[in-house]
């Protein structure tokens, strides 16, 4: 039983694919279709059809029809299309065929629903702001989609895809000489169809996948790789509790599922990039003010430990700005922060927090601890700066504020408010040397 006509166009509205349907409703031999301009098909003026194209009319737009395909009356003719990828669109045709049956109908309204539910999704994914929501959106609109029993989303950096989304139903029984969980479709680049636990022996053969389908109770899956641009970003993939043919419509429906979170994927990643370039420091390299605050507020610490947060001002560093210009105090600063890195352990925060000023958030056991690491960083960064001539040492006054083990410290804005205190006491002691915060 066939669907209504589809094609793929492009944005100069030329067919790029088309189904078999559309091949035997236009009375053309299979792949003469691809390459012609969608208004000639249809028989309908190119203005007109741009037209109807761009007004988003998700209940369908109805064009006049000036000439006949395999039934030889056709007066007019009604479109839906949605835009899945680039400037590809995907374009579903109701000719309304004095012939036209139930059958033929009732396939036409789910053709219908499925494009309406792919104009939805558009919207939907793209009011999206992170991977896990737009995962989410992905996995239910999927199992709607498909009337599917479960369906899991899985993205993440190349090689390493985790499950964001929605119930993974093969997980607990994958054996552990298959390929990883999620990465199927992603190798083959296409979509995967499994219609009986002996589809998946076929599918990946010498590992039993067939008896795990079984002892999950899955009889069925489809899944899709996410790739947009040539750049893999994960996969979906929708699990049946019992046996599923997939008709003609199915592979495609879920290449523009696909599709669509992949262009979603690609704007999340891109900002988050800017976001983050946003909230480190040019010339260091290092998190800025802003991220340093948010980070310290996330920080989590063990019941024995405390949080020392350490306020580094340099001392001698407005002489070196004013004698030998901006971009040696730049190049000064840089070299800093990478002694800063290199004395500071990983789970430790550090940031330019300004001017001469940096900033840490140290896991420690102790004051003893906290004092130790503050000398640390004063000695690293009193050794010598290449370029530098003799009279302009740099040095450092260091402020130390900490909490106190196994209760809730101060609200972070506060403890860096008293590190920033003892910091301008090191200052006023001659600087070149760190002192805890005493409420005394």
């Amino acid at each position: 039983m066939a669907p209504f006509p589809r094609a793929l166009i492009n944005s100069s509205r030329v067919i790029v694919d088309a189904n078999v349907a559309l091949e035997v409703w236009a009375s053309r031999s299979p792949g003469t279709l691809v390459g012609m301009p969608l208004a000639s098909v249809l028989g309908v003026d190119d203005d007109a059809l741009t037209a109807a194209l761009a007004t988003g009319n998700t209940g369908g737009i109805r064009l006049a029809s000036t000439t006949h395909g395999y039934q030889e009356a056709r007066s007019s003719i009604v479109i839906r299309a949605v835009r899945i990828s680039g400037a590809r669109t995907i374009v579903a045709f109701d000719p309304e065929l004095s012939a036209v049956g139930d059958q033929t109908r009732a396939l036409g309204r789910r053709e219908s629903e499925r494009l309406q539910l792919l104009l939805s999704a558009s919207v939907a994914f793209a009011n999206t702001r992170s991977e896990e929501e737009l995962g989410e959106l992905l996995s239910e609109t999927a199992r709607r989609a498909f009337n599917a029993s479960a369906c899991s989303v899985h993205t993440g950096e190349e090689g390493n895809y985790t499950l964001v989304a929605g119930e993974n139903r093969l997980a607990d029984v994958w054996p552990d000489d298959a390929p990883p969980r999620g990465r199927v479709a992603l190798q083959l680049g296409q979509v995967v169809t499994v219609e009986t636990p002996d589809d998946a022996d076929r599918l990946v053969p010498g590992v039993g996948l067939g008896e795990v389908f079984r002892r999950a109770g899955v009889f069925s899956v489809i899944g899709a790789p996410i790739i947009e641009d040539g750049t893999p970003f994960g996969a979906f993939a929708c699990y049946f509790d019992q046996h599923r043919t997939f008709d003609d419509q199915a592979v495609p429906l879920a290449e523009a599922l696909a599709q669509l979170a992949g262009q979603v994927l690609v704007r999340l990643r891109l900002e988050g990039r800017l976001r983050r370039a946003a909230m480190l420091d040019e010339v260091t390299g290092l998190p800025n003010r802003r991220l340093f605050d948010e980070n310290l507020q996330l920080t989590q610490r063990a019941p024995t430990e405390q949080i020392a947060v350490l306020f580094v001002d340099l001392d001698g560093f407005k002489a070196v700005n004013d004698n030998l210009g901006h971009s040696t105090g730049d190049a000064v600063l840089k070299e800093v922060a990478e002694r800063l890195t290199g004395v500071f352990r990983q789970e430790d925060s550090i940031a330019r927090y300004g001017g001469d000023e940096f900033i840490a958030a140290l896991h420690v056991a102790n004051t003893a601890d906290a004092i130790e690491l503050a000398d640390r960083a004063r000695a690293a960064i009193a050794r010598p700066f290449l370029g530098l001539p003799a009279g302009l040492e740099i040095t450092a006054s260091v402020g130390i504020a900490i909490t106190e083990a196994g209760v809730d410290g101060p609200p972070t804005d506060h403890l860096i408010r008293l590190a920033d205190q003892a910091m301008y006491a090191a200052k006023r002691g001659g600087g070149d040397r760190a002192i805890v915060f005493d409420a005394r």
